[in-house]
C-alpha cells in the first residue's frame, strides 16, 4: 500500500515552531496568536500580502530545526518496515524556497524519516493519483478536499489551524492513532 504523507503539522510541530517568528516579523503578540490560533498558514487579512515574503525570509532559516510531532519518525518506520511505500508530498515550491526539494530533502534527512519518495507540488491530487497512494495523511482540509476520491482513505490530522473549521474527515491527533486507521483499513481491504 503506498502511503502519501504531507510534512508540515502532519510530521512536524511547524505551526508551534514558527510562532514566535511570525510574532516578530508582524509585530503581533503571542499571546494573542495563541489565544486565536494564528500561524504561517492562516494570517488574518491585513497580513496576507506579506506572508510569501515572511516565508522567504523565515522558512530556510529555521525550519531545519523544527521537532517532530511525537511518534511520527517511529510510525513512520513500521510503516515502511511493514512493506508500506511512503511517499511524501509537500506544497513547497519556488514561491518561497530556492530549492523546495532539496531543502526538504536535507530536512527530512536531519529528522531521520525514511521514505520512498518526495515530491514537492501544490497539486497534491495528481500526485496521489499518479503515484497511486492508497491512504493519504494532511492537516489541509482544502488539500483533503482536494485529493478525496483519488485515494483510498485521507486522514485529518489536528492542528492549530484547522482545529475550529467544520468537515467531514476523520480527525486524528497523534501517530498512533494514524497507525491504527492503516492497519484498519490494510485489514479491511484484503
Amino acid at each position: 500500500m503506498n502511503i502519501g504523507i504531507d510534512i508540515d503539522d502532519t510530521i512536524t510541530e511547524t505551526s508551534e515552531f514558527l510562532m514566535p517568528y511570525v510574532a516578530k516579523y508582524f509585530s503581533i503578540d503571542i499571546d494573542y496568536l495563541k489565544k486565536n490560533n494564528i500561524c504561517y498558514n492562516n494570517l488574518p487579512k491585513e497580513y496576507k500580502e506579506k506572508e510569501v515574503e515572511f516565508g522567504k525570509s523565515t522558512f530556510g532559516k529555521v525550519l531545519l530545526d523544527v521537532k517532530l510531532k511525537q511518534h511520527a519518525k517511529e510510525t513512520i518506520d513500521k510503516l515502511k518496515e511493514e512493506g508500506n511505500g511512503i511517499i511524501i508530498v509537500t506544497a513547497r515550491d519556488k514561491t518561497i524556497y530556492d530549492d523546495p526539494f532539496g531543502f526538504t530533502s536535507k530536512q527530512l534527512e536531519k529528522l531521520g524519516i525514511k521514505y520512498d519518495k518526495l515530491v514537492c507540488s501544490f497539486n497534491k491530487r495528481k500526485i496521489c493519483i499518479d503515484e497511486k497512494i492508497d491512504f493519504f495523511i494532511d492537516d489541509s482540509i482544502e488539500n483533503l478536499n482536494k485529493v478525496e476520491g483519488s485515494v483510498g482513505k485521507v486522514l485529518l490530522f489536528n492542528s492549530k489551524t484547522n482545529i475550529g473549521e467544520d468537515n467531514h474527515f476523520t480527525r486524528v491527533n497523534s501517530w498512533q492513532e494514524i497507525y491504527r486507521y492503516i492497519s484498519d483499513y490494510k485489514n479491511n481491504v484484503k
